[in-house]
């Protein structure tokens, strides 16, 4: 289809006076008008009609209104069971039992344990540094963005080393503290609270020295220079200096559904309620239910198993009500949209697993996991473990502690199918794909405390002479006895034994040591 060009006055004027000035005018509006063609949502038309479409940066286009969206995403929480269940599956899965530290020098891991593992690392003494782990997650999802401040402490403290984490929420950076542009002495700048040099580096928060909206609130904000302090939020946009709710895309959809869902409760209450119109056509007929005919009731009522006889003129006519059968469906649809807009499953954000094979089940937990990840190694360990561990590092070398730099393991995947999927683990570490160590990391559990405890055991069930079927050391994973010494309760070990009568019989005389006489 050839592009064309309706005519205005102007053009025609512009034709006769000057012709070759007008051509190349109107060649630029034909190719414009070609290029917006090849692209439907670049045209201007009756489809595009009211898309506000604009090009600011990343900062213009969320600074104004980080504040609003913020107070209204926390007020969603306070008040929707399903905002709330989204935050939470966000940050238990994020986080669950912990992102924890691999083991290095008996000295430094010590250390570790002792301010990581307990609330001494918390500025407010509420959690260890996994607790603060999910904190710290569930602000920057709820709020968009989370401040931790480094807090040194003095030596006479009594804490493992003298330092702890302050997290903060984003309410202290003072927004007032911009250059709208302007540069600072240097080629600094300020925006919306965040300080930069000339080259473009954060060097500096300014922040207020407590949270605005608290009753000791006061306009008075510090500049603390960028090493002490740790801004966590999601990326979206390259140059985005400041961080936006995660609940921005479906803050109208909640809204919406708010409003359904009282909305339709009031209707089914509508519903839950018989009424009953009666008219007296002549002006004849007695009061229902009257017995005295001197008084006119004008509401009378019903009750179950009532037979009624009408007066003569009396019309009775039931009034029917609203029926209640779309919401389902529709909430059905807008939830799915809305645990969409939040990168949440559907089945995690309303607890509905009704029709759901577990074939799809798998699915929809892989596909959700590759965001978990994301969340994890793309924000949470750069921008909040790591410099953290380099925090302690860096104080720790102060008391003559050298500690190396830190390898993170998070939990794993909940397991849909524990008998496939813990076999799994076996091939895995015995094909030499994963340590033993990084999978009991993996479940939440210290591989060095686990593998005295299998030690231990191990060393008491050959004093006592025992074999379990769990025993690897003398027991194949099918049940049978190892061809190689038995231990003895007596006589501590058997002789190796040489065909399968002489392993039935030493497996009798275990038996009858240990007490069993099957």
């Amino acid at each position: 289809m050839k592009p064309t060009l309706s005519l205005t006055w102007f053009d025609r004027a512009a034709m006769s006076i000057a012709p070759l000035w007008q051509m190349r005018r109107l060649r630029a509006r034909m190719a414009l008008d070609l290029m917006a063609r090849n692209y439907d949502g670049a045209a201007a038309g009756r489809r595009t009609q009211g898309w506000r479409r604009t090009s600011t940066d990343a900062v213009q286009a969320t600074g104004p209104f980080l504040a609003r969206l913020r107070d209204v995403s926390r007020d969603l929480v306070r008040n929707n069971a399903h905002a709330e269940s989204a935050l939470s599956t966000i940050a238990e899965d994020v986080v669950g039992w912990g992102i924890v530290k691999q083991p290095q020098s008996g000295k430094a891991d010590a250390l570790w344990k002792a301010w990581a593992g307990t609330t001494a690392c918390d500025a407010d003494g509420r959690h260890d540094l996994y607790g603060l782990q999910q904190l710290v997650i569930r602000s920057a999802a709820e709020s968009g963005e989370v401040l931790v401040r480094r807090r040194l402490r003095r030596p006479e403290d009594g804490l493992p080393i003298p330092m702890q984490l302050q997290v903060l929420e984003a309410d202290f950076l003072d927004t007032t503290k911009d250059t709208l542009g302007g540069l600072l002495p240097g080629g600094f700048r300020i925006v919306q609270g965040v300080e930069f040099d000339g080259l473009g580096r954060r060097v500096a928060y300014w922040l207020y020295k407590e949270h605005p909206g608290s009753a000791f609130a006061t306009a008075e904000s510090v500049r603390v220079p960028a090493e002490n302090v740790l801004h966590i939020f999601k990326g979206l946009r390259p140059g985005q200096v400041r961080g936006v709710t995660w609940f921005a895309p479906v803050l109208l959809r909640f809204k919406d559904f708010d409003e359904l869902a009282d909305a339709t409760l009031m209707k089914q209450k509508i519903a839950a309620c018989l009424a009953v119109i009666t008219s007296d056509v002549d002006g004849t007929a007695p009061p229902l239910m009257a017995t005295d005919t001197s008084q006119d009731p004008q509401i009378d009522s019903l009750e179950p198993g009532m037979i009624m006889n009408v007066p003569p003129g009396r019309n009775i006519e039931v009034v029917q009500p609203p029926s209640v059968r779309e919401y389902a469906d529709y909430a059905s649809t807008t939830l799915r949209e809305i645990a969409a807009g939040l990168g949440v499953t559907y089945e995690d954000f309303t607890g509905d697993y009704t029709d759901l094979p577990f074939s799809a089940a798998r699915m929809s937990r892989l596909r959700y996991w590759k965001k978990v990840e994301s969340w994890r190694w793309r924000m949470l360990i750069p921008q909040f473990c790591d410099p953290v561990h380099g925090w302690f590092a860096e104080t720790a070398a102060i008391f003559g502690t050298q500690v190396s730099p830190a390898e993170w393991t998070a939990p794993p995947m909940p397991m849909i199918d524990p008998v496939n999927e813990g076999l799994a683990y076996m091939r895995n570490v015995r094909a030499g794909i994963q340590s033993l160590s990084e999978a009991l990391r993996e479940r939440g559990y210290d591989p060095e405390t686990v593998l005295e405890e299998i030690a231990t055991d191990n060393a008491l069930l050959d004093k006592l002479g025992l074999i379990l079927d769990s025993d690897p050391r003398q027991m194949t994973q099918a049940g049978q006895l190892q061809g190689k010494g038995i231990p003895d309760k007596a006589e501590g070990t058997l002789p190796a034994a040489r065909g399968e009568d002489e392993l039935v019989a030493a497996a009798g005389r275990l038996r009858l040591a240990s007490g069993d006489r099957r």
